[in-house]
């Protein structure tokens, strides 16, 4: 890896992540980072469930358990991007692989709760990670709601898709 030339607290504000993501306006879910650590690849995030979310569901007054699923997504994205932020460097365009095992103990996350979401790499093969996630819900601590495997490819460039 690549010597770090700058470094990020450890709690990072929704304000401050928004330049760390692709994500933007209402399909950026995260509201903070909790914990990062670019050596051991983990990170910890928090996401409100608010009725103005954009998977805001009225008639249940709640979030589908499903979307912790991206929020664990993004959360693999904020990793690659205060990866790129600490080497000087713009976070690496991820693509979705697979998803694996993926388990969810309740239907959904009602307004007014918190989703923490934790992430972890699992294995590496050159430009192709895979993460362990898990979902834990403010109204059930303690043990993870969400866990599943997810596999992205991290690439510099994009022709790769492009090609024949």
């Amino acid at each position: 890896m690549a010597e770090k030339i700058n470094t990020l607290p450890q709690i990072v504000p929704s304000e401050q992540l928004i330049n760390l993501l692709p994500h933007k306006s209402k399909m950026f879910l995260l509201d903070r980072l909790t914990q990062h650590d670019t050596t051991a690849r983990t990170l910890e995030s928090d996401s409100l469930v608010t009725k103005d979310h954009i998977f805001y569901d009225k008639e249940m007054d709640a979030v589908p358990s499903y979307v912790a699923f991206e929020m664990i997504a993004q959360s693999i994205s904020a990793l690659s991007g205060v990866t790129g932020y600490e080497i000087g460097k713009p976070p690496r365009p991820g693509f979705l692989l697979s998803l694996l095992n993926y388990t969810a103990k309740v239907p959904f996350f009602k307004a007014g709760t918190s989703v923490h979401v934790k992430i972890k790499k699992v294995d590496e093969m050159e430009d192709i990670l895979t993460y362990s996630g898990e979902a834990y819900y403010s109204e059930m601590p303690g043990e993870p709601v969400i866990s599943t495997i997810v596999t992205v490819m991290e690439t510099d460039d994009l022709k790769i898709l492009y090609t024949h």
